[in-house]
């Protein structure tokens, strides 16, 4: 009687489903609006994250990560990062751009494992539901010698917490809906004893996406065929192998993902009509263990993920099946130089690990069963002061690829908080970083074997990037509360070069077929702006950041193909977003615009696609009690209802609405 209850809101609101909402999830609101790194390193799984001084690195903060929470992270990243987010339109594929790279030149790891479509090469990211993970973060620039050849523009780093074993369990479930035939529900649990904890995550989501658009007769039309089914699960179980437990010195972990979107693809503007479906369907699982001794820590993790694509377009692929299998597998050790006893003016790391990655590629798509192997062998070294004030690493990975020995990729990076001044209310910092590495990344098996289109003789991508930058924060605290920030202002500043040779492009008509382009050259300019006002129990926020970038073609192999001095396709010079709003009394209220500049559609320039500005309003109220927490969201998306397109002919939806509502039980 006590559990129906307890439970009794629980029920009543999954019974409600079908009539309600699309959004957000848990924690309160206050005093999480500004962006912040983790610096517990206790809590991040993976034992690379120590050694990337120099590098930029944005975590998304978790009241955005509740906003966005029942969306795709293509949504969240397109308005809170200055990250090109080159969508192909609604049900279709949603890929990364970091500082002008292209896609393939992207990196995405859950975990610290790789889960880019070992055939494709590409993540494609309107596939992950952001409300699967509890820690979501952007490194920006190259960091090819700690995290693979194929990290040259960056990488999008998807991490689940460490569970604490604090004994409790927690439920949470999000029903939501909107325009357009939108429903959306999640279900969300764990159960921590002092040396188990079970975590489970479930969505599902359905949508007709029948919106009004404008064809190429200036027509108004509704769009077909868009129609789409998802859902997945992920579950994790940790067990606390220390002897002592709660001393987390040796842990066993598990992850289970499965998950499945039945889409339909409605036409571009230049097919009369489509009746293409796309099944995409994939199964990963993440193994761990870790061990800490005094000075040593020890871990192997291992990963095996299945993807299946299913296409189908009537007459011409009536059902083309194609098939990719990953195996990740990595040993590690990381050693502390510094005796435990002492006080000393520096602290120095050593992290040795040894990466192997395994691909198979089949399918109608493949000639035949194509693999690719990749083991690889890494050193880095850390050296930092115990106040973190100066921090610097030095990495090298050498890597082989089906048994052919690549380039030896070095990389090292700095920072130096040289400025630093505290008073009795305010505080002062600035801290400079800078970052060098080298680059290189091989063909991918859909580059390679295609069919038809593959070319088997392109060369590897290679060349260096070189990326510098200042962080500036001003704090100024309240005179009641001297812990609380009254006034908190930061401004970040990032510039960036990177030359790569053989850079590969996809090229064609009727069959599409990758070449290599002899040299592109991307530099640019990035900021992060930040101020946040406490007044009295209301904190205002207003945030701005901003993406310069230059990606022009050098030289080309292709005779007076016109693309000498011009901006590589799609690489908008010009990208930004700003929020604006305020958290009062458990309401966060929040106005987002993004402007993205012009793209250019073929390599000489000659076609281009118009700037656009959107603007998102997004509300939500918390409300707590001591055995509960509702809250409620509702946004409008396209608030100005602009037309436009992110890739040529293919419309996006005007001003739509999302609505969620939330409950969450703790015991």
């Amino acid at each position: 009687m006590n559990y129906l209850t307890r439970y009794a809101p629980l029920l009543l609101l999954l019974a409600c489903y079908g009539s309600l909402t699309s959004e957000t999830y848990a924690q309160s609101l206050q005093d999480t609006l500004h962006e912040v790194q983790v610096s517990d390193r206790a809590q991040v799984q993976d034992a690379r994250a120590g050694f990337t001084a120099g590098q930029q690195v944005q975590t998304i903060s978790s009241v955005y990560k509740e906003v966005y929470q029942v969306q795709s992270l293509a949504g969240l990243l397109s308005q809170q990062t200055p990250v090109f987010i080159k969508s192909y339109g609604v049900n279709s594929m949603a890929t990364l751009s970091f500082r002008g790279a292209s896609a393939a030149q992207s990196a995405v790891l859950w975990n610290g494992v790789p889960i880019l479509n070992p055939a494709l090469g590409v993540a494609d990211i309107s596939l992950l539901n952001t409300g699967l993970f509890d820690r979501i973060s952007l490194q920006y620039g190259s960091a090819a010698a700690l995290y693979g050849s194929g990290n040259v523009g960056g990488a999008l780093m998807l991490e689940r917490n460490v569970p604490d074993f604090s004994p409790g369990r927690s439920l949470r479930a999000t029903i939501g809906g909107g325009s357009f035939g939108r429903r959306d529900l999640q279900l969300a649990g764990q159960w921590q004893q002092r040396r188990w904890s079970v975590g489970l995550k479930t969505f599902y989501q359905q949508a007709a996406n029948d919106f009004n658009y404008i064809n190429n007769l200036g027509q108004e039309e509704r769009l077909p065929n868009a129609r789409l089914k998802a859902g997945g699960v992920l579950a994790s179980v940790d067990y606390d192998l220390s002897r002592r437990p709660g001393d987390k010195t040796e842990l066993l972990s598990l992850d289970l993902w499965f998950q499945q979107y039945r889409r339909e693809i409605p036409p571009a503007l230049f097919e009369s009509g489509s009746v293409k479906r796309q099944t995409d369907a994939s199964f990963r699982s993440f193994a761990e263990w870790q061990k800490t001794l005094d000075r040593s820590h020890f871990y192997v993790r291992a990963s095996y993920n299945r993807e299946f694509l299913r296409y189908q377009d009537g007459v011409v692929l009536p059902d083309n099946k194609n098939n990719m299998t990953q195996y990740y597998q990595e040993l590690g050790w990381k050693y502390s130089l510094n005796k435990a006893s002492g006080n000393p003016a520096f602290l120095h790391e050593l992290l040795v690990f040894s990466p192997l990655q395994f691909a198979v590629a089949e399918g109608e798509n493949i000639s035949k069963s194509e693999t690719q192997l990749r083991p690889a062998l890494v050193a880095t070294y850390s050296i930092r002061t115990p106040n973190d004030k100066l921090k610097a690493n030095a990495a090298l990975r050498q890597e082989w690829i089906n048994g052919d020995a690549a380039p030896l990729l070095p990389g090292i990076g700095a920072a130096w908080r040289f400025f630093e001044k505290t008073r009795q209310l305010s505080s002062v910092s600035w801290q400079l970083r800078a970052n060098v590495q080298r680059t290189y990344r091989f063909p991918t098996l859909n580059e390679l074997y295609y069919f038809p289109g593959g070319n088997k003789d392109l060369k590897p991508e290679q060349g260096w990037n070189q990326d510098a930058g200042y962080t500036f924060t001003f704090r100024l605290a309240g005179a009641a509360d001297a812990t609380r920030s009254r006034l908190l202002f930061s401004h970040d500043l990032a510039a960036f070069n990177r030359n790569i040779k053989d850079w590969i492009y996809w090229l064609g008509g009727a069959i599409w077929t990758p070449y290599n382009i002899a040299e592109v050259h991307s530099r640019g300019l990035e900021t992060d702006n930040k101020i946040e006002y406490l007044a009295g129990s209301c904190k205002l926020h207003f945030g701005l950041r901003s993406a310069y970038v230059i990606s022009t073609s050098e030289a080309s192999y292709l005779p007076n193909d016109g693309s000498k001095g011009k901006q590589v396709p799609y690489v908008p010079r010009y990208n930004g977003q700003f929020n604006l709003g305020f958290t009062w009394a458990g309401c966060f209220v929040n106005y987002n615009h993004t402007y993205t500049g012009y793209r250019f559609t073929t390599i000489d320039e000659s076609q281009f696609l118009e700037p656009y500005n959107t603007g998102n309003l997004q509300v939500m109220y918390t409300f707590t009690r001591a055995a509960y927490t509702l809250k409620a969201a509702a946004q409008v998306q396209n608030l100005w209802n602009t037309a436009y397109e992110v890739v040529s002919a293919r419309p996006m939806p005007g001003r739509y609405f999302l609505f969620s509502l939330q409950l969450g039980l703790k015991g």
